[in-house]
């Protein structure tokens, strides 16, 4: 939490929240999209402004431009003039920009903010005058610094085109990634160096720009244009030593890199349909590809037009839409297609049109539905079917959502023995994300879907296998078929042959966890649409929220929110206020391996405190989960011990190595460090070790942690990240938590120090813990 930040949002509450024009936000010190708006509105509504909006538009500029663009020595000394500058001055503080206060007094610290923004994004001002694309440029949640995963070469080139094409295009993020605005950016350049009229300038590829796009080679004198055409390649993939104006040997052969990966004429040269695979998904749109996909059936005429049209393979539908058209195969189609000389490609499609459709129990179903399906038909084995994305796939719905989903396809996919492949039909994001995470073996991309945000500022995915490009007819009478007309890349040949040695599985078996990780899936898709609403990238805040939810009515107390941080019950109020599906009690998982309950509680509430506000300290961290629970475990050792033989110290480690991860029995009652909190704290932990050091949401580690087979060698894992694979430090570490470190000290006084137990007693208990997890580790566990 950022303590500016919290000061902004509970000022633009108590000054606008009540206005008609505006509302109240959360005060939860982050920055979010919410409080852009929030700020947005306020100026609006200070400017006179009666129908106020979330967006600076025009109308806004206009009245912002009748006010007066503010400078240190240019502020109306009215109330009006020191509202609007503290309005400048919050969006400072959220965009981490120091305006040295938050007063409404534009001072030196203030203009300095200015500049350092004007600096950043690479304006060709750095006066500290506020002028509106500089305003408009403060009240967004875009980013003018080099961030997380980011290419500082991109950047330059982020910042470039802002210092030279700002006043069409408006100031554009300089983050490092290439993404949308970038591409709408590089767009406005082409489209201003065309000399297309800056009010027809759209920031999209239309008649005017394709007519405009140069062909350049060796020597081409446009520099401008040059400049930009290295841009579009470095944007897609490539690299470039020089990104200057001059068409020299390196940019030739990177473009014969690029032609050659998506099947261009290999000339080096920038001609139109390079240009138009550099800037658009769809490429040329009239260009005509060799593979297809469509609805229709195709019959002996329409298979003759596909040939005679040179088409190699069609993608055809498995089955059909609940209530919809009928497209999927029809009896005998396949032959006529292989009688053809044609091959196939397999496409299941089901309702998946938005990220509700999918979850990981959701792509086991699928999986299993078309597996069937296609063995009915004779499909072979090894042929891939296609799994369809048809939406406009957000990043967060893609790490919430559909990773899950493929996971999900995955596990179905072993537990059906293999014998088909994965594909994904989508977007490119989404393509892309699925083949690095290795869920799909080849990409179907629907480039045809030139607006969808997951096609703009993404290049072809590695494994791209069919691409999407346009909607044709061809043939005439008997012979006419509608087809969507795709690029192939050679990656996948289709099936082309009818082959009954499909070994069909009876029914698989339920999945215990099944209601556990569909419940899951609704709380992780209400924390990646807050994270969306907010504008919130930060994929830390994204799974406190997610893991905090968990701690629900038992991890709230202060000792809890003193070390992992408050309960996000801003969370809790959006989640179950927005959520479709009843979420209901938390459902608890069966550990496939000791097939014993872990509860989610517990485990998720020791997760939290791996992203909570002292996340970085191994000490804390430590106390919220396995250390904690060894401390507490002092009490159930001095209550049992005596069942054991020897002196004090050897009872005290008999006892202290079978209570902790012991089931619950008889004997031993009311255990304080059970095998359900024994598993809770280790898979808590490996969970957020892997989830933080991708930097991805918990949704892409949970549940395939279960069902792929990390958790077979849960302590093995839990001991090569926590204690670095050495057995010195584990013991090292151990004997810290039970008699030293000032953290741990206080936690101990607090938990037993009324045991008054001896530094021979808490050693004994430190190397019982010790030997435990040695002992599960030299198993290979």
């Amino acid at each position: 939490m950022d303590e500016m930040v919290l000061a902004v949002q509970e000022w633009v509450n108590e000054k606008y929240g009540d206005h008609p024009g505006s509302g109240r936000i959360p005060e939860n010190g982050k920055t979010g999209w919410s409080t852009v708006y929030a700020l947005t509105r306020a100026l609006q509504i200070e400017l006179g402004i009666i129908n106020t909006a979330n967006s600076f538009g025009p109308s806004t500029e206009a009245a912002y431009r009748a006010f007066g663009e503010m400078s240190f020595d240019n502020i109306p000394g009215t109330e009006q003039g020191r509202n609007i500058v503290k309005i400048l001055q919050g969006a400072c503080w959220c965009k981490g920009y120091n305006p040295g206060a938050f007063n409404g007094i534009f001072g030196p610290a203030t203009e300095r903010a200015v500049i350092k923004l004007q600096l950043d994004a690479g304006l060709p001002q750095q006066d500290g005058v506020v002028y509106v694309h500089v305003f408009k440029a403060f009240l967004t949640m875009d980013a003018y610094v080099l961030t997380l995963g980011g290419d500082p070469q991109i950047r330059e080139i982020q910042r470039t085109l802002n210092n030279n094409y700002y006043k069409n295009s408006g100031v554009q993020p300089c983050d490092g990634h290439y993404q949308r605005q970038t591409n709408k950016a590089l767009i406005y350049a082409i489209q201003t160096e065309i000399d297309i009229p800056a009010n027809q300038q759209t920031g999209t590829v239309g008649p005017a720009t394709r007519a405009g796009l140069p062909n350049l080679s060796v020597g081409s004198s446009q520099s401008n244009f040059v400049r930009l055409l290295k841009y579009a390649i470095v944007f897609n993939g490539y690299t470039l030593n020089n990104i200057n104006g001059t068409f020299d040997n390196e940019l030739s052969n990177v473009l014969r890199e690029f032609q050659l990966f998506t099947l261009l004429s290999q000339n080096g040269n920038a001609d139109y349909q390079t240009w138009m695979s550099l800037l658009v998904s769809t490429g040329d749109p009239n260009r005509r590809g060799t593979a297809s996909d469509g609805i229709t059936e195709v019959t002996p005429a329409r298979a003759q037009t596909l040939v005679n049209e040179g088409y190699v393979i069609i993608g055809r539908y498995l089955t059909n839409v609940p209530g919809g058209l009928n497209k999927r195969i029809q009896p005998g189609e396949l032959q006529t297609i292989f009688n053809a000389g044609l091959s196939v490609y397999p496409i299941f499609q089901e309702s998946h049109a938005n990220a509700n459709n999918f979850s990981r129990n959701q792509g086991y179903v699928d999986y299993e539905k078309a597996f069937r399906a296609a063995a009915s038909y004779g499909l072979p084995k090894g042929t891939t079917i296609y799994f369809a994305v048809d939406f406009d796939v957000l990043g967060h719905e893609i790490s919430n959502a559909l990773i899950p989903h493929f996971i999900g396809l995955n596990e179905a996919k072993n537990d059906m023995g293999n014998q088909y492949n994965i594909g994904i039909y989508g977007p490119r994001n989404a393509c892309i994300q699925v083949y690095n995470r290795g869920l799909a073996d080849y990409s179907f991309v629907s480039g045809l879907s030139t607006g969808f945000s997951g096609n703009l500022g993404y290049p072809l995915p590695n494994n791209w296998s069919f691409d999407q490009i346009s909607t044709i007819t061809i043939g005439s009478g008997s012979g006419m078929i509608n087809i969507d007309n795709n690029i192939n890349s050679g990656r996948d040949s289709g099936a082309s042959f009818i082959d009954d040695s499909v070994e069909v599985p009876g029914e698989l078996p339920d999945d215990p966890n099944k209601l556990s990780f569909g419940q899951f899936t609704i709380i992780a898709l209400g924390a990646s649409s807050l994270a969306n609403i907010e504008g919130n990238t930060d994929v830390t805040d994204l799974n406190y929220n997610l893991s905090g939810y968990y701690r629900k009515g038992v991890y709230i107390g202060t000792r809890w929110a003193a070390l992992a941080g408050f309960y996000p019950k801003y969370f809790e109020v959006y989640l179950e206020t927005n959520v479709t599906q009843p979420i209901g009690e938390f459902v608890d998982i069966i550990d496939p391996v000791e097939n014993h309950v872990i509860g989610v509680q517990h485990m998720f509430a020791v997760m939290n405190g791996l992203y909570g506000r002292f996340k970085d300290s191994v000490e804390i961290t430590d106390i919220l989960g396995w250390a904690g629970d060894l401390i507490t475990v002092a009490k159930n050792v001095v209550m049992y011990r005596d069942h054991y033989e020897g002196d004090l110290n050897d009872r005290t480690y008999a006892a202290a190595y079978d209570l902790i991860g012991m089931v619950e029995n008889k004997p031993f009652p009311d255990l304080l460090f059970d095998l359900d909190d024994l598993l809770g704290d280790i898979d808590a932990y490996n969970m957020a070790h892997e989830a933080r050091r991708l930097n991805v949401s918990i949704a892409e580690i949970f549940p395939s942690y279960y069902t792929l087979g990390q958790v077979n060698t849960r302590f093995t894992r839990f001991f090569n990240h926590r204690f670095n694979g050495d057995r010195a430090k584990l013991l090292v570490d151990s004997l810290e938590v039970m008699k030293g470190g000032i953290e741990y000290s206080i936690v101990r006084e607090e938990l037993i120090g009324h045991l008054n137990l001896s530094v021979g007693e808490l050693e004994a208990i430190a190397i019982a813990w010790y030997n435990k997890i040695l002992y599960y580790v030299d198993q290979g566990k």
